[in-house]
């Protein structure tokens, strides 16, 4: 869920957007090899059980400081996901500039986020030739 929708901010397309964000790290953490088990991180696991307040401080906690993201991502994700890392890098920059939560829509985030999204896919797309 978006920061904003946590606080129970009216709804906004940017939150969709953002929760996007937030789907994506979560398979990162968890998703494994096709056909394995989803992986359990503890950490992780205690989201589902957090007050929706405090969830939402975890969570910008989580992407305020670009060095700190970078270093939990590196640590918590999947082996199968950490080609992702680049990318989640990118997203974080867009969804969240300078480390902070959007207060405004930004009619922009969506380009932004799908030209992210692409360049992953054409970077994967010739690591594999």
């Amino acid at each position: 869920m978006a920061i904003g929708a946590l606080l129970g901010e009216h709804h906004s397309p940017m939150h969709d957007l953002e929760s996007f964000f937030w789907v994506l790290f979560w398979i990162c953490i968890h998703w494994n090899k096709p056909g394995q088990e989803r992986r359990k991180v503890n950490e992780f696991e205690e989201w589902n059980r957090e007050p929706i307040e405090k969830l939402a401080n975890i969570k910008i906690g989580m992407v305020s400081e670009e060095d700190r993201f970078d270093k939990k991502i590196r640590d918590v994700f999947s082996e199968y996901c950490k080609p992702l890392i680049p990318c989640m890098q990118e997203l974080r920059k867009v969804v969240f500039p300078g480390g902070k939560r959007w207060l405004s829509e930004d009619m922009k985030l969506y380009t932004q986020m799908n030209a992210v999204l692409e360049k992953a896919r054409e970077d994967r797309e010739l690591a594999l030739c």
